[in-house]
């Protein structure tokens, strides 16, 4: 009878203020969407992508659950915060079963962390013909041992067990077509707590950074609460090229400001890798609903931005109860493309 069981994930992402969840059912091919759904938490309990609040977190966990109508307790967990970089290693081509034990002696020389305080993860991205021989090229993910076990300890006691820990700038690739990746292109998460800029090179990603500017600390700074951030008209108004008169440069000089933010990156990369120019940027988060966001990004950059909606990559998204995921898509980007790694998608 186990033959017809059908897969399912659950991707889960906790965010200053929120926490997100999709379950998805089937394959990365024919996923379909069985619940999705979110909660709000106390602000405090989750900065900058880091848990401060195990209880809080514990307990709104449960309360989701039971919101959502999940049963599966299995779930796929995303990270993001300073404590999670990403680096590339060229080495000579080893064996696949010796490549873990020669990725814990390489860490070091590319991570500014000791082994010991460190998680490790690491994927093969390319193999070619040297002139010494055989080489490949390796995607090494660290995270700070001591900041992921906050987030774990939190799902443990709200009854859940990760059973896949995955960086949330990377499950974004899994949500965009694959004609979407050829080229390069950027994908900039705009969450509550923290932005993320993941820049693709035909399929493989190759840099990755945490931006200064998100949502909650703008808010913070000039004391307007997240939901209010996001019905401000300043951006509406820059991405029309009008002067942002009586709104307080709100949004928009935070919309500007991460545009910088964005063009430094893209230039750092391009300069030390003497690569031409980027293709195409894919936005996704709670920042995306900025009103005129997307517009003053594409005319700052002069580079053509596009909003990823997940939808696009499921088969069935009518008859869910709990949030609307067509209206609300890009906020629940990070959590699609976590349950897809659930279902076996790279």
């Amino acid at each position: 009878m186990g033959l017809f069981k059908s897969s399912t994930a659950v991707g889960l992402e906790l965010d200053t203020g929120v926490i997100r969840v999709v379950q998805l059912k089937g394959t990365p091919q024919n996923a379909v969407l069985a619940a999705v759904e979110q909660i709000e938490i106390p602000e405090e309990a989750v900065v900058e992508g880091v848990v401060a609040d195990g209880s809080a977190v514990a307990g709104a966990l449960e309360k989701l659950w039971v919101k959502a109508g999940i049963r599966k307790r299995d779930v796929v967990l995303g990270i993001s915060n300073q404590g999670v970089l990403m680096r590339m290693a060229a080495l000579p081509s080893i064996p696949e079963e010796k490549l873990a034990q020669a990725m814990r002696f390489q860490a070091e020389e590319y991570f500014p962390i000791p082994i010991s305080e460190m998680v490790l993860d690491f994927s093969v991205v390319g193999r070619w013909d040297g002139e010494n021989g055989p080489e490949m090229e390796v995607l090494l993910v660290a995270a700070r041992r001591d900041i992921l076990d906050k987030s774990i300890n939190a799902l443990k006691l709200g009854g859940l067990n990760p059973e896949i820990i995955d960086a949330s700038p990377l499950a974004l690739m899994r949500v965009l077509p694959e004609e979407k990746l050829t080229g390069t292109v950027v994908l900039v998460d705009i969450a509550n707590g923290l932005s993320t800029l993941l820049l693709v090179d035909n399929g493989v990603p190759r840099f990755s950074r945490v931006l200064s500017r998100s949502v909650q600390s703008y808010a913070e700074k000039n004391n307007v609460r997240l939901a209010e951030f996001f019905t401000l008209p300043g951006a509406a108004a820059a991405a029309e090229g009008k002067e942002d008169i009586g709104s307080g440069g709100i949004p928009a000089e935070w919309g500007i400001a991460l545009a910088g933010e964005i063009r430094v990156s893209i230039s750092y990369y391009l300069t030390q890798t003497k690569s031409g120019s980027v293709d195409y940027i894919y936005l996704s988060g709670s920042g995306t609903r900025v009103k005129g966001l997307p517009g003053l990004l594409q005319r700052e950059l002069d580079v053509p931005v596009e909003v990823i909606q997940p939808s696009a990559k499921l088969k069935k998204i009518t008859g869910v109860p709990g949030t609307d995921i067509e209206k609300e898509g890009p906020d629940f980007a990070v959590s699609v493309g976590l349950a897809l790694r659930g279902l076996g998608e790279p």
